[in-house]
């Protein structure tokens, strides 16, 4: 169960770097359209959805990391249903406020927690850990644990998505001018190019990893999904057998 701490401090990389848009409430709002995320993803971030809704299932537990513009959320909330668990994490307190206001009850299944990603201890708890075009933003120590937090807060026979930038092809059109932005404005986006998420776990052979790409390369789908153990798999026949168990009254 996630614990709601005293308020978290933002990361002075952050402030410095995304500031203008995180703790600016107006220009937040502008954002949080899918016209913008479209833009800002190169008309990918439909795609990009999709691609996340694909690997979710009703009435599943889902943890994601980071608030997020456009409808990423509604859709996920409407994919969970109102009888799973839909908990978000985000450290910045201005957009906790403002995505309350925004779905306020609508969505039962959804509680946001303010929270540092970086710093959550989980166990096991939830079926999917949801991280989309949050790495981007973090230096390569932050990633780190953030990428093995995600990792250990899923169950045995759960998912981890992370949807984030990738090192697009040599032929891309577009490959050196993202590049030269991200250099000005998104400094630790090239680390994504420079390695596979994978490369940030320290348990990466308990899970099977699978990775999609899209745009010519350019983001990143991965999907590591964690093992389960015999005894893990006889619990969940069992506790399936249960479900399915009836009884024919004695006349």
């Amino acid at each position: 169960m996630i614990k709601h701490d005293k308020p978290n401090t933002l990361p002075a990389y952050s402030s410095l770097i995304y500031g203008d848009i995180y703790n600016n409430l107006q220009k937040s709002i502008a954002r949080d359209s899918n016209w913008s995320a479209n833009l800002r993803t190169f008309f990918q971030y439909n795609k990009l959805v999709n691609a996340v809704l694909n690997e979710i299932r009703m009435n599943q537990s889902l943890l994601q990391l980071g608030l997020v513009f456009g409808n990423l959320i509604d859709l996920v909330a409407q994919r969970i249903g109102a009888y799973g668990q839909y908990d978000i994490l985000d450290i910045n307190g201005l957009q906790i406020s403002r995505c309350q206001e925004k779905y306020g009850s609508i969505y039962p299944a959804m509680k946001i927690f303010e929270q540092n990603a970086a710093k959550i201890d989980i166990k096991n708890q939830y079926d999917v850990v949801l991280c989309f075009m949050l790495l981007q933003e973090l230096p390569p120590a932050t990633k780190a644990k953030v990428i093995n937090n995600a990792l250990n807060a899923v169950k045995p026979g759960g998912s981890v998505i992370f949807v984030d930038y990738h090192k697009p092809n040599p032929w891309h059109p577009l490959r050196y001018f993202v590049r030269m932005y991200n250099r000005l404005r998104n400094p630790f986006v090239e680390k994504l190019w420079d390695r596979d998420i994978d490369t940030f776990a320290k348990n990466k052979s308990q899970f099977l990893w699978r990775k999609s790409l899209y745009f010519g390369g350019m983001f990143q789908k991965v999907v590591a999904t964690k093992k389960t153990s015999p005894i893990d798999e006889i619990l969940a026949m069992q506790a399936k057998s249960k479900e399915n168990d009836f009884f024919l009254p004695d006349f």
